[in-house]
């Protein structure tokens, strides 16, 4: 593989779902190579980051969290693509010629196959929404206290958030989001659904009590893929003055008054540090942690229409207003 040196770099948060052709070409140009730096005697080998080839918009997401581990890494890295109908073979080889240090797993490909090859090194994983194996990284599902927080920040006096969801899979990082907003003194509701349609029918009989002063929170789920109820959900909440969150900034664009999502960018830098971390054999048990890395963005009309002022310290915790 040929040495090629990328330059870390901060792309507008927004551009994470729209990129060009040519950004895309480039990046798999890129990514396909090693990446070289200087050498540095503590981590002789260097990293192995391991990413899934995808297209655009998604590639664009592992370009920005490559980009953050070489900004803190700041040693050589290699980056190698994970592409179907390769064999265990050719992955095992490709990682064990650069003799790594440590090695990063990007996405549940990358990690699923890193852990069937059984290597000694230490690994750590990022760019996932789960896992069960007893690996150190950092999921991509934003930190519940991050989002309570931000939600607090904008309104103090909300006292009952109202949540559909699918619990199933779901349970630790519900019994977390409870148990910080009972600290916080809400009254997080939870209305367990398993289909789409009993997800509309409690989002109707919510719709027809809610009273102002109460929230809505949209985490990720099947249900909100249905633009018909998404709509509904926000106009009736706009009616009504009802702040509406969520993790998908789609959402802030129809109505919704925020939504938190990931910063590639930094997440690369959090992930870089705990590879860097790996290697000193630190005795922090392994685990993954939740996003705390992340953009918070806001809808201004919807802040002004529920008489929320973006100004000061609220607006200087906000990273875009739409």
């Amino acid at each position: 593989m040929q040495g090629m040196q990328l330059s870390a770099k901060y792309i507008e948060p927004l551009t994470w779902v729209t990129m060009t052709a040519v950004r895309a070409v480039s990046f798999m140009l890129i990514l396909s190579v090693s990446v070289a730096a200087a050498p540095n005697p503590a981590f002789s080998s260097g990293l192995v980051v391991l990413y899934p080839e995808v297209r655009q918009p998604y590639a664009k997401i592992y370009e920005d969290i490559i980009s953050g581990i070489e900004e803190t890494y700041q040693s050589t890295t290699n980056a190698i693509a994970v592409t179907p109908g390769q064999s265990m073979d050719y992955y095992r080889t490709s990682v064990e010629q650069f003799d790594p240090d440590t090695i990063i797993a990007l996405g549940q490909p990358s990690l699923k196959l890193i852990e069937e090859m059984n290597i000694d090194v230490p690994l750590v994983a990022g760019a996932v929404s789960h896992t069960h194996a007893k690996v150190r990284g950092i999921s991509m599902v934003p930190d519940v206290r991050v989002i309570i927080d931000k939600l607090l920040l904008l309104d103090s006096n909300v006292q009952i958030v109202h949540l559909v969801i699918n619990a199933n899979n779901r349970k630790k990082r519900l019994q977390d989001a409870n148990a910080y907003a009972t600290s916080k003194g809400i009254n997080l509701v939870v209305h367990d659904v398993s289909t789409v349609q009993a997800a509309a029918s409690e989002y109707r009989s919510i719709l027809g009590e809610i009273e102002h002063g109460d929230a809505i929170w949209l985490m990720r789920d099947k249900a909100l893929n249905d633009s018909a109820l998404l709509s509904q959900v926000l106009e009736t909440a706009w009616k009504k003055k009802v702040i509406v969150f969520s993790s998908n900034p789609t959402h802030v664009k129809r109505g919704a008054l925020f939504a938190i999502y990931p910063n590639n960018q930094k997440l690369g830098l959090s992930l870089g540090l705990l590879a860097k971390q790996s290697e000193t054999g630190d005795d922090k048990p392994a685990a993954m942690t939740p996003l705390r890395d992340v953009y918070a963005i806001v809808n201004g009309r919807t802040s002004r229409h529920l008489g929320i002022s973006l100004s000061g310290k609220v607006r200087s915790e906000i990273d875009i207003i739409l």
